[in-house]
């Protein structure tokens, strides 16, 4: 929600409070503490979200890859490739979702 399709950095005024999120969701999800990521609280959720999903929003997967790619052309990662553990580790700490869609953006596409 705060990658802006085009945008180079982080629009972190887009940025939703967790509790917002879960209070719109009417009880369906609940948060992990440890990590922060909101699950489904009942499987059957998730099934019929599985089965009805491209119907719900048939580009789904066009928009998270267009998110993911932009995310990962963000002026931040232009320096390339990190040289040292402590400064990748450091990237991941900084950019949470670096990790997930620059392994995954391709499985969207």
């Amino acid at each position: 929600l705060a990658v802006e399709i085009g945008a180079s950095k982080l629009d972190k005024e887009n940025l939703l409070e967790i509790k917002d999120i879960v209070s719109v969701c009417a009880g369906l999800v609940t948060i992990d503490e440890k990590s922060d990521i909101i699950r489904l609280v009942y499987y059957t959720a998730q099934e019929y979200f599985e089965r009805t999903w491209a119907s719900w929003f048939p580009h789904a997967q066009t928009e998270i890859t267009e998110v993911y790619v932009t995310y990962l052309s963000f002026h931040a990662f232009k320096a390339g490739f990190c040289p040292t553990n402590g400064e990748f580790e450091e990237r991941l700490r900084l950019n949470p979702l670096y990790d997930y869609a620059a392994r995954n953006w391709g499985d969207h596409a």
